[in-house]
């Protein structure tokens, strides 16, 4: 395995905050705020993500997902980049079909971008992204669906030379095999707000996260 450490997106792990999977949005917003406590100085980013609903319900659930969020962790927005900047979130979340031909010109920090293949992790390099969340990997926890693989997975990454981040049914004892095709990271929705302790959820997966980069370090394996 090589970790890069040329890398300057600034999370290893972020937690994709999906309104469907949990349902009900207090439950929903409760989980945010619980993440982003969690989150507070670590290398943690939330992905808000809420589908399906009209512009007005997505700007009142943006806003009130940004109220419960410290401002120190970094916050992506699903979909609506102008929302995101309007808003104060630090980055807005590109899903596959909405990457840019290039980057728009919006006070944003970072534009995340979802990748289902090699040729759409390539694809969201061009469009300006910093950072491609590939997935599913494994058979998502949060919906129905099966996993492409690690194979898929260590093909993204060598399609681009952006930090990629592994999602889809990724739990804690998946981070070695993941980071092993030289993925920058994982993500989780299930993972983190499925558990019965959102604090320990993501200590367990930043503690993978480290001991996978510590052995890497160790075999003298950074590029």
């Amino acid at each position: 395995m090589a970790v890069n450490d040329a890398w300057t997106f600034p999370a290893r792990l972020v937690v994709v905050a999906d309104r469907d999977y949990i349902g009900d949005d207090a439950r929903w917003l409760a989980l945010i705020e619980a993440v982003g406590t969690a989150a507070a100085g670590m290398p943690v980013a939330i992905q808000v993500r809420a589908k399906g609903i009209t512009p007005v319900e997505a700007a009142d659930l943006a806003t009130r997902a940004r109220a419960v969020v410290p401002a120190n962790v970094l916050l992506l927005l699903n979909g609506d980049a102008a929302l995101a900047a309007r808003l104060g979130y630090a980055g807005a979340h590109w899903p596959e079909h909405d990457i840019p031909a290039a980057r728009p010109a919006l006070a944003l920090a970072y534009y995340s971008a979802a990748a289902h293949s090699a040729e759409a992790a390539a694809r969201a390099e061009r469009g300006g992204a910093d950072v491609v969340l590939f997935g599913a990997v494994y058979a998502p926890g949060s919906h129905p669906g099966e996993g492409a693989g690690v194979e898929a997975l260590r093909a993204a990454v060598q399609a681009t030379a952006l930090p990629v981040i592994a999602l889809g049914g990724i739990l804690p004892q998946h981070v070695a095999e993941c980071m092993a095709t030289g993925a920058f990271g994982v993500a989780a929705v299930s993972g983190v707000l499925g558990a019965p302790d959102v604090h320990a959820a993501i200590e367990a997966y930043l503690g993978a996260i480290d001991e996978t980069i510590n052995t890497s370090r160790t075999q003298g394996a950074v590029r």
